[in-house]
């Protein structure tokens, strides 16, 4: 009679140990371990390769697109952002490098003609600036790999700084796991008396 009584509390523990030891071989063991045959090795340290690789891929393809990016750096505060760069740059010239170089020409604009000069260089990089970006972008997309960058850091990285992120992440709900085994298993307990109660 005791042990029926005690059924759901012992199911509840195995649920709950059970879906614990699942969640623990997500990371462990680290390196691979044949027991009676059978070979135990953390599904993360196992996959580690080929996860790099869905995760690079998946950024690369649906994350982090040109398509993206784009239109963030053609975006009306970023041009004017470049604008501002260039027209202290200019300023910068025209009052110092300009002069040196050029004193006979500095000499010869004035201060109204150095403004519209300046202006108008502006109003072309403006102009321009999209198109530019259009040829860095496309000239990045064919040289600079997103997809094998992330693959590989993601494949050297250690194990340990993994699961360290994915716990900060998912600690919850991994947490949640842990007790619906436990529930579940106090459930089929539960389930498991009322039968044997139906039986006697």
């Amino acid at each position: 009679m005791v042990i029926i009584v005690l059924l759901p509390i012992i199911s509840a523990l195995i649920g709950w140990f059970t879906n614990w030891v699942a969640v623990k071989m997500l990371f462990y063991p680290r390196q691979p371990h044949r027991i009676l045959g059978i070979t135990f090795h953390g599904i993360f340290p196992k996959h580690q390769t080929e996860v790099a690789a869905k995760i690079g891929s998946m950024i690369a393809s649906e994350l982090l697109t040109p398509e993206d990016v784009t239109p963030h750096l053609k975006s009306s505060e970023q041009m004017s952002h470049i604008k501002a760069i260039v027209e202290r740059k200019m300023d910068d010239y025209l009052n110092g490098s300009f002069q040196q170089k050029h004193p006979v020409l500095a000499a010869l604009l004035s201060e109204k003609r150095r403004s519209e000069f300046k202006e108008e260089i502006l109003d072309e990089i403006e102009y321009f600036t999209p198109e530019i970006i259009d040829h860095v972008v496309m000239k990045m997309e064919k040289d600079f790999d997103v997809a094998k960058i992330i693959s590989d850091r993601v494949a050297v990285l250690e194990v340990d700084k993994l699961e360290q992120l994915l716990m900060k992440v998912l600690e919850k709900e991994f947490k949640f796991v842990e007790y619906i085994g436990g529930i579940i298993g106090f459930l089929i307990g539960l389930l498991q008396v009322a039968i044997t109660f139906i039986r006697l």
